[in-house]
């Protein structure tokens, strides 16, 4: 066994910055903070300028900004890529497909935004493939992107202008509709100067009526909507903050809960929306809807998960999920079709609890999670192969069909399964299941660890449940356990006779349950690498702070923990963790785990970590990623990693150094032979790995890494031993290191021993040159009777008991 140390880690315009997505409201909502007259306006040009009212506002909801020394430049012409930017960004414009154009380059600050404009079609570009970005925007432009947005009715009255013959064709509608809205004006002269450019104060003015046209917004914490009765909004409404409480509202249009709200909380009571639901802003905490009738709710939040919680007599005919979500229904509502759209990025996690009455997968190769509850019909599309449906012992499913290559794992139980696809794999059998009409009638299926034939005679009658699976799948699986041996190193641990826990599948992601067995009855906790696992005083402190699970275990029942609540936004280390269990004798085994967010970019600096070897192993390295990876296209394992001996140059590291493996989320480096007392150096190239969207890693070095420092016992001999209290402990080693003489309870960092031992907690000497490989004496005297341990600095680390 192996313990491991060393842990490396490692254009906007500035004349126009439009911030973070906010709209305005309208003069039905309650008054806020930005916009009583107390708020100051921070400009210094816009002193008893006429847009002082509306620049101020939309500055302090962080729409727009100034440019240097605190001036906001009125009267400056607004481009066309700033006007599509602060239109994104006010109407919550989603990201969108790619668009080409000759004059946007994709390292231009506004390429994004000129893709989600033209996607959103509310612009376009022209005839000579050109966007012209910089060009300044045009009022009759203005008008016609703000009806293309706002999809304005055709007004029967049109305002006539004296120089109403000066507008252009595709404008003329447009410019009807915008005016008769009272959202674009003409001057006092009667003119309405089509082609005169668009100022900022113009650009902000214009905005503010936009969206007040639109609806309602709501940009502070706080209740909104009548403690009794019943409020009407005939537009829209947007909520885009966290801590907001909508009742006792009817809502004509739809309900946006924006981008603003982060990963914060949102509560819907009473609340009935006619349109659409927009769920782009909210956290793993919750969107929460109690008593509340939706028609469609549309998940797409781009960065991180939301969690979406029904309650009561809620009501939702269809929930469609472009990103990663949980939906909890457990607590009486209803949901009528849950659809997980092929937009949902592979690799994708879903999270269903309660009832839902039909759930279409159409998405590529993500998890579906059902921890909980039941789902009348699952359909997994032909075009959503890879599909993996993790179910709880305390989920059914009545009717599955599987149309597309699939895993069904976990223990919850399916009724009634109708295979219409190659390589499909159940880990626990199902009470029915045939073939369906669009396969052969010998179409084998994988229960258990065997591979049945299925038959037109009907469902099979054997194999097994439980204890793994298989696939007859061709694309790559990460997780096969049918390697020669398993590399990956493992935790040290503390148990008596026969205790092995067994984890089928010890890498997943975010979302994915970790399922285990353990051979003795006893509690089972999942932790954080940084909890010290061998003191059950820590892990219980931590069930307390709700940073470890915990559950009571019995001897040869499967059971899991989930991954839901784990939250992987802070590299380095917190996609590793431990699973352990503690029998009645206080015995313990702990496996490691690795959890990943494959919603994540890969990092650039990984963690590079030495796997010190235990008496005759071999010294094994790793850089440790936090997205799953594979070799490169063009990539060999002996060109990817290079190594320094000393003071030497990098040289490949080939077969004749040993072996270098690509697994799971690790680049794995075993050398066949290390020299004591001397210092190696890795190297991994740029471009060695890649991840499953095409990610490649940047170079990485790590350098003085030394041999396993090995101690050699002189007196008491032996690798565990007594020694009475007074006496020294005589011992050489392989190296020059620190030695630290601890209670066997005692793990931290060098500072934390150090610390210690000043209090006289414990001992240390300090190894040097001369005294390599020659006798040295650590003394235990002062040191109370008890459990120790002789730990070497990058080496060996001994038990040993003082006794009286």
């Amino acid at each position: 066994m192996k313990k491991w140390v060393n842990i490396f880690t490692a254009g906007i315009l500035a004349t126009s910055v439009w911030a973070s997505p906010i709209f305005a409201a309208d003069s039905s909502h309650q008054v806020t903070k930005e916009e009583s007259s107390t708020v100051s306006q921070p400009y210094g040009d816009m002193v008893n300028h006429w847009a002082t009212d509306n620049v101020t506002k939309w500055s302090h909801r962080c729409v727009v900004s100034g440019v240097e020394n605190a001036r906001f430049e009125p009267n400056r012409p607004i481009t066309r890529s700033e006007w599509a930017a602060l239109l994104n960004r006010a109407f919550q414009i989603q990201p969108g497909q790619a668009a080409s154009f000759t004059d946007v380059n994709k390292d231009d600050w506004f390429a994004s935004t000129v893709t989600d404009a033209v996607y959103a079609g509310y612009m376009k570009g022209f005839e000579d493939g050109s966007f012209r970005p910089t060009q300044v925007l045009s009022r009759e432009e203005a008008a016609v992107t703000v009806n293309q947005l706002l999809q304005i009715p055709s007004s029967d009255t049109n305002k006539t202008f004296k120089d109403s013959t000066s507008l252009h064709n595709w404008s003329r509608k447009a410019v009807n509709a915008v005016v008769a809205a009272g959202i674009i004006e003409g001057y006092q002269n009667g003119t309405f100067q089509p082609q005169k450019s668009l100022t900022r104060a113009e650009a902000v003015t214009i905005l503010d009526r936009a969206v007040n046209h639109f609806g309602t917004w709501y940009g502070e914490s706080g209740t909104y909507g009548p403690s009794t009765g019943l409020d009407k909004q005939a537009g829209s409404v947007i909520i885009n903050t966290t801590g907001v409480t909508l009742q006792n509202t009817e809502i004509a249009g739809d309900l946006i809960i924006g981008k603003a709200v982060g990963n914060g909380d949102v509560f819907l009571k009473n609340v009935k929306v006619h349109g659409q639901t927009y769920v782009y802003g909210g956290g793993e905490h919750s969107v929460h809807l109690n008593n509340s009738v939706l028609v469609s709710i549309i998940v797409n939040k781009v960065d991180g998960t939301v969690r979406l919680v029904a309650e009561g007599a809620t009501s939702i005919s269809e929930v469609k999920i472009k990103t990663g979500a949980a939906l909890d229904v457990s607590q009486g509502a209803s949901v009528d079709r849950v659809t997980l759209t092929n937009e949902l990025p592979a690799k994708s996690n879903v999270s269903l609890t309660g009832y839902f009455h039909t759930v279409n997968v159409e998405a590529f190769a993500i998890n579906v999670n059902i921890p909980n509850g039941q789902i009348d019909t699952l359909n997994v599309a032909d075009n959503a192969m890879g599909t993996t449906i993790d179910t709880a012992k305390e989920s059914s499913i009545l009717s599955l069909v599987l149309n597309a290559a699939a895993k069904v794992i976990g223990l919850g139980s399916v009724d009634k399964a109708v295979v219409n696809a190659e390589n499909v794999s159940f880990q626990t059998k199902p009470k029915s299941l045939t073939n369906g009409d669009m396969v052969s009638s010998d179409v084998k299926v994988t229960i258990g660890d065997s591979a049945k034939t299925l038959g037109l005679q009907g469902p099979t009658t054997s194999g097994g449940g439980g204890g793994g699976s298989s696939s007859n799948s061709n694309e790559s699986d990460n997780y096969k356990k049918d390697d020669k041996k398993d590399n990956t190193p493992q935790t040290p641990h503390n148990n008596s006779g026969d205790f092995k826990i067994s984890v089928p599948k010890k890498v997943v992601a975010v979302g994915e349950a970790v399922y285990f067995t353990s051979p003795r009855d006893g509690i089972a906790y999942f932790s954080n690498k940084i909890i010290d696992i061998e003191s059950i005083t820590s892990l219980e402190l931590g069930v307390e702070s709700g940073e470890v699970q915990k559950i009571e275990v019995k001897a040869n029942e499967t059971v899991s923990f989930s991954t839901y609540a784990i939250n992987n936004y802070e590299y380095p280390r917190n996609f590793e963790f431990n699973l352990t269990v503690y029998d009645k004798n206080s015995n313990y085994e702990s496996e490691d785990i690795t959890v990943l967010d494959e919603n994540q970019t890969i990092v650039e600096y990984p963690l590079f970590i030495h796997y010190l070897a235990w008496e005759n192993e071999l010294d094994q390295f790793s850089f440790d990623y936090n997205r799953l990876i594979t070799l490169n296209k063009g990539k060999s394992t002996n060109d990817i990693v290079q190594w320094a001996v000393g003071e030497g140059p990098y040289l490949p590291f080939t077969e004749k150094d040993g072996e270098v493996e690509v697994k799971d989320n690790l680049v794995l480096i075993s050398p066949k032979n290390m020299e004591n007392r001397v210092k190696y150096k890795f190297r991994l190239v740029a471009g060695a790995v890649v991840t499953s969207n095409g990610e490649i890693n940047r170079e990485f070095h790590a350098e003085g890494n030394r041999k396993t420092v090995r101690i050699t016992m002189v007196q008491p001999s032996g690798r565990a031993f007594q020694v009475k209290k007074g006496e020294g402990i005589t011992f050489s080693l392989s190296d020059i290191s620190t030695v630290y003489l601890l209670n066997s309870f005692v793990w931290g960092s060098n500072s934390d021993y150090d610390d210690l031992i000043a209090e006289n907690w414990g001992k240390k000497i300090e190894v040097k040159d001369d005294e390599v490989d020659k006798p040295v004496t650590i003394s235990t005297s002062n040191l109370p009777s008890g459990k120790y341990k002789l730990d070497v600095l990058e080496g060996e680390k001994l038990d040993l008991e003082i006794v009286e």
